[in-house]
């Protein structure tokens, strides 16, 4: 049985017809068209989450190890706004999602009607485009629809972003059929068309500069760039940074940023600084990188991306639209020139990492030496989520395994869906997934676990020191006197119960001897997933982290 609407029919096949068959639901009566139509449709894979904030993450995570989209669905009012923080972050990390929102007939809106608010453009700052259909059934609204359906999924595609679909439905909402009346030929995903030849110019350019840098940022795992980005790490002009959400790795990369960014006066900042900077991919972690490129006053600034080109260092020169790959296939035929600007970042790299070594060989238990730890145990066959603040920076510091893939929500940069986007990712993945995560962010999004979907392969590591300490290690909060309230916001809390109320098997760890010993196990095979949370409370995690810094700078 499907639902009598014609427009929900439309929207169901159109959907077939382009492969988007994962639909995350949330409950609600505007939205039961949708709902009855999707789960009596065999061709879809439905997904039941109550909270519209988890199930819009959730989706996020499924399109990002699906590399498709992903569809969500809800009901009207607030509902439709709790979809917000999942859609910001999609926009920003270019995740595709199709946000379906029922609604109240137009008429309805600003009369005081229950669960009506102004949705239409709802999401204008940060969707790649937003559609208002029709609920009449006439031939011209089904036609007109079906244009605006078919723009917004080629939208969907080739912006590789989330657009909004927003259907208003009037009264009866239950009324089914056993017949589909929409029909037509199979539609064909579009595909991004670029025009390669408009860059030409710049491959005669590339050795105008004897000082170039290669700054990558948060993206998918790719062999290949990665073999090309290698070839350019050999030249003596040329050096490669990335970071753990760069998904690349090679012992000619500079992979840990933050421990080669230290203040450069003017003179070093000569030294250092490039005369051509390409970045390529997206949001950075690193405050410091981004500090010393916007002093260095560049010469040249070149951004390497499909679809953003930002000027983050204040110095862009070239927007590049065009597939990394292909544009660096061509880059490496431009023969090297010599330099000695290699062999000074190498120097400063090998001094660094002996410090660093040197540093952590004795380090005390804290959260700098979770991360070391957990740099060391996790298995290869692992995905890797890393939430945001304090969890993506100590991590920034360490390789993990070249074949982990790491993802983390920079986009928006945001602690409120690191764990729903985690089992998102978790549920569509052949892998299994391991979130590495703070416990305010855990706490925060704890109805990312009221989910039946989660697989027992399926691992969190929960540090919890007890607030939020990004704020006593950012220089700024510690100078107030409402650091440990209003900041830090101390807690007492532990996942203990809540382990056991979503079913994981939960143990704990309070010191390094307990953490190594529950890491022999706690990657084996389970009928649960499982939660390992190391507490690190009344452990000096911002001193050690300061003092690592201090050290790594010494004269």
């Amino acid at each position: 049985m499907y639902s009598n609407k014609l427009s929900v029919q439309l929207i169901g096949e159109v959907l077939y017809r382009y492969g988007i068959t994962d639909i995350i639901l949330s409950p609600g009566s505007r939205n039961a068209p949708l709902t009855i139509h999707f789960t009596n449709h065999q061709e879809y894979t439905c997904y039941s989450i109550v909270d519209e904030r988890s199930a819009a993450f959730f989706a996020l995570g499924m399109a990002q190890s699906k590399k498709k989209p992903v569809a969500i669905c809800c009901t009207s009012g607030t509902a439709s706004a709790n979809y917000y923080p999942a859609i910001i972050e999609a926009f920003y990390q270019n995740i595709p999602i199709v946000v379906l929102t029922a609604d109240r007939p137009e008429n309805y809106v600003d009369i005081f009607d229950g669960q009506t608010i102004r949705q239409k453009n709802m999401y204008s700052n940060h969707i790649y485009g937003s559609y208002q259909l029709s609920e009449s059934e006439s031939e011209e609204s089904i036609t007109q629809n079906f244009l605006d359906l078919k723009k917004a999924l080629n939208t969907c595609v080739l912006k590789s972003g989330p657009i909004h679909i927003n259907i208003p439905f009037s009264e009866p909402l239950y009324e089914q059929t056993d017949q589909i009346e929409i029909s037509f030929e199979k539609l064909t995903l579009p595909e991004k068309n670029y025009n390669s030849d408009k860059y030409k110019p710049l491959f005669s350019t590339w050795n105008n500069f004897s000082k170039k840098m290669i700054l990558v940022g948060m993206q998918q795992p790719n062999s290949e760039l990665n073999q090309l980005l290698e070839k350019l790490a050999e030249r003596e002009d040329t050096i490669i940074l990335t970071e753990v959400t760069s998904n690349l790795n090679s012992s000619k990369f500079y992979p840990n940023i933050d421990r080669y960014m230290f203040p450069f006066g003017e003179e070093t900042l000569d030294d250092y600084k490039p005369e051509l900077l390409l970045t390529i991919g997206q949001n950075i972690v690193s405050k410091k990188i981004k500090d010393f490129l916007r002093k260095s006053k560049l010469k040249a600034h070149w951004h390497l991306d499909e679809y953003w080109h930002p000027d983050t260092y204040f110095s862009l020169t070239e927007k590049i639209e065009e597939n990394p790959v292909i544009f660096l296939k061509e880059l490496v035929k431009v023969p090297p020139v010599t330099s000695s600007y290699s062999l000074l970042w190498k120097q400063l790299k090998d001094e660094r990492q002996l410090r660093h070594n040197d540093f952590i060989k004795n380090l005390p238990f804290s959260d700098l030496r979770v991360i070391k730890t957990l740099d060391e145990k996790i298995p290869d066959s692992y995905n890797l989520q890393i939430s945001n603040s304090s969890m993506i920076r100590y991590a920034q510091l360490f390789n993990f395994n070249s074949k982990n893939k790491i993802f983390c929500n920079r986009g928006a940069s945001g602690i409120d869906g690191a764990t729903s986007t985690a089992v998102g990712f978790a549920v569509a993945d052949t892998h299994p997934t391991l979130l590495i995560t703070g416990d305010i962010g855990f706490f925060y999004d704890s109805n990312a676990l009221w989910n039946k979907y989660i697989p027992n392969t399926f691992r969190i590591i929960l540090v919890n020191n007890g607030g939020g300490d990004i704020f006593k290690i950012i220089p700024g909060p510690d100078s107030s006197n409402s650091l440990e309230e209003y900041f830090v916001t101390r807690h007492n809390r532990t996942a203990r119960l809540m382990a056991q109320e979503y079913n994981f098997e939960y143990i704990q760890a309070h010191n390094q001897e307990e953490l190594l010993k529950q890491l022999d196990s706690f990657f084996l095979c389970s009928k649960k997933p499982k939660l390992l949370e190391i507490n690190t409370v009344n452990h000096p995690n911002s001193r050690i982290l300061r003092e690592y810094f201090n050290y790594l700078n010494q004269e």
